[in-house]
This record gives structure tokens, sequence and C-alpha cells, in this order.
């Protein structure tokens, strides 16, 4: 196939752990993020977040915000009704609300410069192929876009082939340097997955034995170029991507060339 690197979606999670928005076109914002990606994160009183890896009721909680009108709605995957609150006003609504859903005391806390991401300061997007997407999606009889609920990427590529994201990462301490468009992007390290993609991510029903299948499939379907194997076992899928402060203010949008520079050492 001709490979021709393009951005083809943008998905941003406005609340940890919570339901996915696609935009079509996104900035770059302090903390080296995409505005508005991980703005918000729900945690206990004792500031442990609330999150799928260790709490499956999230799963169940669905949500839609809208940045413009500064609401969000919240309701129970079985419920039909949405429960709409103002972000700044109604905080502590909010908080009631979650910790009814939770049966736990729960705060509701916002950063808008990607201190609730995973990884900060390393990890701004996490990026992937949709062929890789759709290898997954054969390997485990899913839809696609239950995949992609489940692996949760910032970035998606297509035009290039299954696992060409393992192009954006090398040895430890190197980073590949790639554009989207005009903004400067290094790819550092694979993603080690965790529970979270085991799970059904609107019902939270369990794939048993999810990882170790699949790190037979990804093993079996390694690109010969590829470093994974380097990083200890291969339940690994996106790439972990640093974006630094001089993009800040800068735009990506579907549709933009993706090009990859080189390595580049970073420590």
């Amino acid at each position: 196939m001709e490979i021709k690197p393009t951005l083809a979606r943008i998905t941003i999670y406005p609340v940890k752990s919570l339901d996915g928005v696609d935009l079509q076109k996104a900035m770059i914002t302090n903390g080296g993020c995409i505005l508005h990606d991980r703005e918000y994160a729900i945690s206990d009183t004792e500031g442990n977040f609330i999150i799928g890896k260790s709490n499956p009721l999230v799963h169940l909680l669905r949500s839609s915000i809208d940045f413009e009108n500064e609401t969000i709605s919240l309701r129970h995957e079985k419920e039909e009704k949405w429960n709409d609150f103002h972000l700044v006003k109604e905080k502590k609504e909010i908080e009631s609300f979650l910790t009814d859903f939770f049966t736990t005391p729960c705060v509701f806390n916002q950063n808008s410069e990607g201190r609730f991401l995973d990884i900060p300061d390393i990890s701004g997007v996490t990026t992937l192929s949709t062929a890789s997407l759709q290898s997954v999606s054969e390997w485990f009889n899913l839809d696609l876009i239950e995949t992609r609920k489940r692996f949760r990427a910032t970035i998606e590529i297509e035009g290039v082939p299954a696992f060409w994201e393992d192009n954006l990462f090398s040895k430890q301490g190197t980073g590949i340097e790639y554009k989207i468009g005009n903004v400067t992007v290094f790819g550092i390290s694979p993603r080690a997955r965790c529970v979270v993609p085991t799970r059904h991510p609107e019902s939270g029903e369990v794939l048993h034995a999810f990882p170790k299948s699949f790190a037979k499939k990804r093993a079996e379907t390694l690109p010969e170029w590829s470093h994974l194997s380097e990083h200890g076992h291969h339940y690994y899928l996106s790439v972990d991507c640093y974006i630094p402060a001089s993009e800040v203010g800068k735009w990506i949008k579907v549709g933009d060339e993706v090009t990859v520079i080189g390595e580049k050492k970073f420590y």
C-alpha cells in the first residue's frame, strides 16, 4: 500500500476516564497537550483519582460536555435522562451527583495545563493508527468503534499499515521527531496497557485473558524493524508523545500530513 500518513482523528477526554469528544481541529495548550484534554478529573477526598483502572463503575458513567456554555451532562449507562450542571456555578452539585454514583465522597477537580494526564510532561498525546485498531478488532471480533474506545488514543493516523506507529519510538533515551501539519511532536515510548482495554467501554464486561492473547498476537505481527521487543513484553498499543512548549498556540486539524523527521536524543 502507498504510505501517506495523515491525521484521521483527534479525540479529547475532557473528564479523565470518561467519554471522549471527537474534534476536527484542536489547539496545543500549556502543558504540551490538546486544549481541554483531561481538563477535569474525579477524585476521592484524599486526592486519589477515580478512574477505570481502579474503579469499574467508571465504565457505566456517561458524560457530555459543552465548553462554549460551560456545562456538563452526566447519567448512568442504564438511564436515559441526563443530569445537567454548570461547570463553574454548580461544582457542589456535580460532586453530589458523583458521590451518589460512586457511593464515596467525590471531588471534581480542574486543571487546564495537563496535570491530569497519565504521564504529565512526557506524554501530552498518545498516537496510533487506524489500521492497528482494525487489526485488534479482527483479533477479538470487536467493532472498530468499540476497540477505539477501549484504547482511548488522542491522535489517530490513517494511510499507513497496522502498527506503523512503532516508527514513532526508538531506543530508550531517544525520541522520534515528527510533524502533524506544522506542529512538532516527539514520539517517546510505546504505551503499556492496563486493565481498561479488557473491559467493554460502556458496560465494563470483561474479556478474560485479553492481555495474554493480545500480547501473543502483537508478537506474531510485530514489524521486523520495531523496537517493541526491547520493552520486556508485548502488551503495548499506541505511542506516548511529547509536545514542546514552542508549539503552544498552534493548531492541528484532521487531514494534516504527518511527516517523520528522525531520531533526537532526549536524555
